[in-house]
């Protein structure tokens, strides 16, 4: 019985013995609704997995490639280019970072995990990415408003969507007699591609699914025993680190040698024991299986999440596409 049907029916109860069984039943639906959170879900096939070039996990279905949150960024410059015309000023969104990175956005997601890149690169990230060279644009007193907004805004100043910054017709700064939108085109800009309308999912929503589905498959007790076998594995090559997402730090190499004689002996290491461990499969199965809990308790957003983004790469494609 649904517990809030509990909470009805014992208001409404004569007896206590009727009271005392329904009491039992709610709360036996309520245990089991957290078991079933806090449980570890079933894995019902772990693959034997070597690399991740391409690796594709279930809640990716419902966010934005690689490819497409760079066209997205160059919307959303259109769209602050578009408003800081409207008080006389030029203004270009700066160069996103560059990357030659191949294999997919989730080719590091298990650290490094290719031999032939840990024999060369060692725990960098080869083509990591870097920002093209660009003299950083000095903006007016003028410019700097209409770009941001009042300096003095809280985050409960802004408004949540185009619409709600619409009705209420923008900001008490003026420049050039037009009215400055509240947090300035920075902010009009990513309302009107991200949240038009107050029931657009938030940015961030799937990113946040992701975080929450890895943080518990860390904790998972299968994760913890193949952590375990992994380790075993690098002291039995002259490496203690028990954490193989935080293999660099616990092995105490800086962020400026990743790519140094000791970081590459320790990660072509680092390779060989997550392969005879299987690893890669281990922590793939068991993430997946965390992900799929999200999409099963929130297929609802989700499926609007994804109907949203469909809609804002098509804004996309003609913010970009128009003269």
């Amino acid at each position: 019985m649904h517990s809030l049907s509990c909470r009805r029916h014992l208001h409404r109860s004569v007896g206590v013995v009727c009271a005392a069984v329904l009491l039992a039943a709610c709360s036996s639906s309520a245990e089991k609704g957290q078991n079933d959170e806090k449980s570890e879900p079933e894995v019902s096939a772990t693959p034997t997995m070597l690399g991740t070039v391409g690796l594709q996990l279930p809640l990716d279905a419902y966010d934005a490639t690689r490819e497409e949150t760079d066209a997205l960024q160059q919307g959303q410059g259109v769209l602050i280019s578009r408003c800081m015309e409207r008080f006389g000023f030029r203004y270009s969104l700066p160069p996103r970072p560059v990357s030659a990175t191949t294999g997919g956005a989730n080719a590091r997601i298990f650290g490094v995990v290719d031999a032939s890149e840990a024999a060369r690169y060692g725990y960098n990230v080869p083509g990591d990415a870097r920002a093209p060279e660009r003299t950083p644009e000095s903006l007016t007193a003028s410019e700097e408003l209409a770009l941001h907004g009042a300096p003095d805004l809280t985050p409960t100043d802004m408004p949540k969507s185009q619409a709600e910054a619409e009705k209420e017709g923008g900001g008490k700064q003026r420049i050039n007699g037009r009215s400055v939108p509240v947090g300035g085109c920075g902010r009009e800009a990513f309302l009107k591609l991200y949240a038009p309308e107050p029931n657009a999912v938030d940015a961030l929503y799937v990113f946040n699914l992701k975080s929450q589905a890895e943080s518990r498959a860390r904790e998972d007790s299968r994760t913890k025993t193949v952590n375990k076998y992994w380790s075993d594995c690098m002291a039995r090559k002259g490496h203690t680190v028990s954490d193989p997402m935080n293999a660099t730090t616990e092995l105490g190499i800086p962020d400026d040698a990743l790519a140094s004689p000791a970081a590459i002996t320790a990660a072509k290491a680092d390779v060989r024991c997550k392969k005879e461990v299987n690893l890669v499969g281990v922590y793939f199965a068991v993430q997946s299986a965390y992900q799929k809990r999200q999409i099963d308790k929130n297929s609802e957003t989700l499926d609007l999440a994804k109907k949203q983004l469909k809609n804002r790469l098509k804004l996309t494609a003609s913010l970009i596409s128009s003269p």
